[in-house]
């Protein structure tokens, strides 16, 4: 009997289920990317793989037998993938990564792009063709439809492993076939996006710049104004009038240049996306340049009485006017863009996206003008 006890509790000991845990419980699941030849796209645990076919467990599908000749390529979904998921569970039966979370409707956000996912936008004002040359590097051109102007684009991401990215990037252009590429500019920015792919929010700020052709306005010291129109004139004929007040000659509007070549602004922006379903995102879009605005004002007034002067068509004339003394002075001006709009995911490699858009723009009198600005575009990788 003793012996029958031992020999028992030998084979209790070594066998192969003694004090073994239920570790089905603790292992990991592994998500695939499941990519068909039809375009189609689906996540979810292989739960069976026969050689022939494959058994995929869906979240919304359930299970799904997939031949192995419709499927291109399978991918595991890595777990630094599904950043912002609480739980495994809560994946969702589309990638959840892609060259189009990076950006919104225009502007871009910090998240990184995945080296080889370039991808083209086209918009009814023209093309752009992004190319990631690494995990964190994408370098791009940007035009309109017939080639002018014409940008290029760059933005680097920095490596993190939370949720709060940072990026930094630039877009240098210039006129192209418009005045033989003589103007140019460039726009210098920096990125921080709080939160995951499918739903985040940036704030950017950079400055902005561009060289264009002489800017003139009225250089005039003085305005004079009467019944028959308004003159401008500078201090050598103020002078000649108060030496010779009958012989005072206007023949010709003088001009000059106030920072010529030349207009910066500073640049802000905020962008946000946010998932509302399964291949449906809202995106808000926006962006202020606030630069500088130039006009004469003016400081003083005062009364000139008879004044026999000959205008610019050769007819002489006597009057009264009021002499104005102008001073140049600088005030901000600020433009607004607003792009609300909303994203279609038609598949991992494909989206179409429509905005709302609208410009709201401060003038040089200081009023401010707003027009609308719908527009729509397709993404497509490749």
């Amino acid at each position: 009997m003793n012996y029958t006890i031992t020999l028992f509790l030998i084979l209790f000991i070594l066998s192969p289920s003694f004090g073994q845990t239920d570790t089905l419980s603790s292992v990991k699941k592994k998500y695939y990317l499941v990519q068909k030849t039809d375009g189609s796209e689906l996540i979810g645990e292989i739960l069976k793989d026969d050689g022939r076919e494959i058994l995929l467990l869906t979240k919304s599908i359930g299970k799904i037998f997939i031949n192995k000749t419709n499927i291109k390529s399978l991918t595991i979904l890595e777990e630094s993938k599904l950043i912002g998921l609480p739980h495994a569970s809560d994946y969702q039966d589309y990638r959840t990564e892609g060259p189009y979370t990076t950006r919104y409707f225009f502007t871009t956000n910090a998240l990184p792009i995945k080296k080889g996912e370039h991808y083209a936008m086209l918009g009814l004002q023209g093309p752009e063709v992004h190319f990631a040359v690494d995990d964190n590097l994408s370098l791009g051109v940007m035009s309109t439809w017939i080639g002018s102007p014409l940008a290029l684009a760059s933005k680097y991401s920095f490596n993190s492993t939370t949720n709060t990215h940072f990026s930094v990037g630039t877009i240098v252009g210039t006129s192209g076939y418009f005045s033989q590429g003589q103007y140019y500019g460039g726009l210098y920015f920096a990125t921080i996006t709080q939160g995951n792919r499918e739903s985040n929010i940036s704030f950017s700020a950079g400055y902005a710049h561009i060289n264009l052709e002489r800017d003139e306005i009225y250089s005039s010291e003085y305005q004079i104004t009467s019944k028959s129109g308004i003159y401008l004139m500078d201090a050598d004929v103020v002078n000649a009038y108060s030496k010779t007040p009958n012989a005072v000659n206007m023949d010709q509007t003088l001009y000059s240049s106030i920072n010529k070549n030349y207009r910066g602004s500073t640049v802000l922006s905020i962008g946000g996306i946010h998932s509302i379903g399964k291949s449906s995102s809202i995106i808000f879009d926006a962006m202020a340049f606030i630069g500088n605005r130039y006009s004469y004002e003016s400081v003083s007034t005062s009364n000139i009485n008879d004044l026999t002067y000959t205008n610019y068509q050769g007819i002489e004339r006597t009057e009264d006017f009021t002499l104005n003394t102008m001073e140049l002075v600088k005030r901000p001006k600020t433009t607004l863009i607003l792009m609300p709009s909303i994203r279609i995911n038609q598949s991992y490699k494909k989206a179409f996206q429509i905005a709302l858009a609208g410009v709201v723009a401060q003038t040089n009198d200081g009023n401010w003008i707003s027009f609308p600005v719908p527009t729509v575009s397709w993404l497509r990788q490749f």
